[in-house]
Formats: C-alpha cells, sequence, structure tokens
C-alpha cells in the first residue's frame, strides 16, 4: 500500500505544530464572591436588591468597585467588612464613575452578550476597574437592539461613545 506523500506531511505538520505554539495562560479564579456582593464582570448592578456591593475580579482576589446605597440608607450590611478594601483605582483611593445615558433602554436584546460584549451596567463602576473584568465593549439593550455605548480604550479606561 502507497502512503500519499500529502498525508505524511499533513501528520507531521500536526504533531510539530503545537511545539511551537506558546501555552494559554490559566485564568486566575476568584472564587466565592462575597456575602451580598454581585460581580461587575457579568451584569451586576446596584438596581439589583440582591447587591449590597460590586466586585470585580482582579489577579485572583475580589475587588470591591462600588457599594449599593438604598433609598433610606445604606445596603443592608454595609457597614461589615474591612474599610477601603477596593475603592477601585484612581487618586487617594477614590472611584471615578462612568455614567452611561441609558435613554430608549430596552429589555430582552437577543441573542446574550458573551465575554468580551457587556452590558452597559458592567461599565458603571469605577473608570479604571470596568476594563480589568474582561470587557471589551458595552452595549446597552434597546428595541432597535443591542447599542454600543462605551468600549475600553488603549488606558484600559473606559470611554463613552457619543
Amino acid at each position: 500500500m502507497k502512503i500519499p506523500l500529502s498525508f505524511i506531511a499533513g501528520a507531521a505538520l500536526a504533531v510539530l505544530a503545537p511545539a511551537g505554539c506558546d501555552p494559554i495562560a490559566e485564568p486566575e479564579l476568584c472564587g466565592e464572591i462575597p456575602p451580598g456582593g454581585c460581580p461587575v464582570g457579568r451584569g451586576g448592578s446596584c438596581d439589583d436588591a440582591a447587591c449590597r456591593a460590586l466586585y470585580d475580579c482582579l489577579d485572583g482576589a475580589w475587588t470591591e468597585v462600588a457599594r449599593c446605597d438604598r433609598p433610606g440608607g445604606p445596603a443592608p450590611d454595609a457597614g461589615a467588612g474591612g474599610g477601603d478594601v477596593g475603592a477601585g483605582g484612581g487618586e487617594g483611593g477614590g472611584c471615578e464613575a462612568v455614567t452611561l445615558d441609558h435613554g430608549g433602554e430596552a429589555q430582552g436584546c437577543t441573542p446574550a452578550l458573551q465575554l468580551p460584549d457587556c452590558p452597559a451596567e458592567a461599565a458603571e463602576t469605577c473608570a479604571d476597574a470596568a476594563c480589568r473584568t474582561g470587557c471589551i465593549d458595552f452595549f446597552l439593550c434597546t428595541e432597535e437592539g443591542w447599542r454600543g455605548v462605551a468600549y475600553c480604550d488603549d488606558q484600559g479606561r473606559v470611554a463613552v461613545i457619543p
């Protein structure tokens, strides 16, 4: 039986090709989110009554990026915890919030967003932290479908689309 030369060449490439590839770095998982916390990278929002704080998974640890204050006082158990745990980046540990226009917002857009595309709410945390969640582009669900409202610029900060 004669084996075609193209088969031998293809088999050799299949064996040698993986040797030239860089290994893919394993992501650092943060584990269980703190009680009452919601992940900003997965659409967590203070609009959700279950969220007492919004967290970002950075370098294998949960970092608080926003407290969810409720009308009539702070969120339940908001006084618990450790001080300035993760006020985000920026000067003096402060957090520059991102504000997006939610005009024309609707519910039920399909298909669902998948990383690196994220809902607009994921950008409305710290301008320095929102782009470290794995999100690159931020979208708002409107009656016409998904509309881009912000993106992560080259400096890793949220840039609002006019």
